[in-house]
């Protein structure tokens, strides 16, 4: 992905514990199904909060320039500022994963990287709209996916 990813790295003690602990008890082919399934799972998070133009705590992005969104209404009327259906991120938006032991989200679109980082070309100036990322929301869920994971991989006694 020579756009942007996201890998999900962990510093909340408890979340890293749980994935660790899942990680140890699952085989290769689990840890891939877990990372598999947080990897879609993401995928619907990141354009879900496309539609909303939002970043991952949830603030709202910075506002298109007034001349900019002046001329996107004219050409492009009711175009959000990124569009994720079937247009610029949506459809290279994608997962993969790193062997059995990462999953990378993100997209091959350059101007991915430019509107979650930003850019201070002096000709094209954007500010970072960051849109990978996970939230608190995001963080339970891939716990619960995690340990819905663990429970199936139990045997029954």
């Amino acid at each position: 992905m020579a756009g942007a990813k996201l890998q999900l790295e962990y510093d909340v003690s408890t979340a890293l514990a749980g994935l660790d602990y899942v990680a140890g008890r699952l085989d290769s082919d689990g840890r891939k199904l877990l990372l598999s399934h947080i990897g879609e799972y993401m995928l619907g998070s990141t354009r879900d909060r496309g539609v909303r133009q939002v970043d991952p705590s949830g603030q709202r992005w910075r506002a298109l320039e007034p001349s900019y969104a002046r001329w996107k209404r004219k050409v492009r009327p009711g175009v959000p500022i990124l569009k994720f259906d079937y247009h610029m991120l949506g459809d290279q938006l994608a997962w993969q994963l790193d062997g059995d032991a990462a999953v990378l989200v993100g997209t091959n679109a350059v101007y991915g990287a430019v509107h979650q980082f930003g850019s201070k070309d002096p000709h094209r100036r954007t500010p970072a709209r960051p849109w990978l990322g996970t939230s608190s929301t995001d963080d339970d869920e891939i716990i619960h996916i995690a340990r819905d994971h663990l429970i199936a991989g139990m045997p029954e006694s």
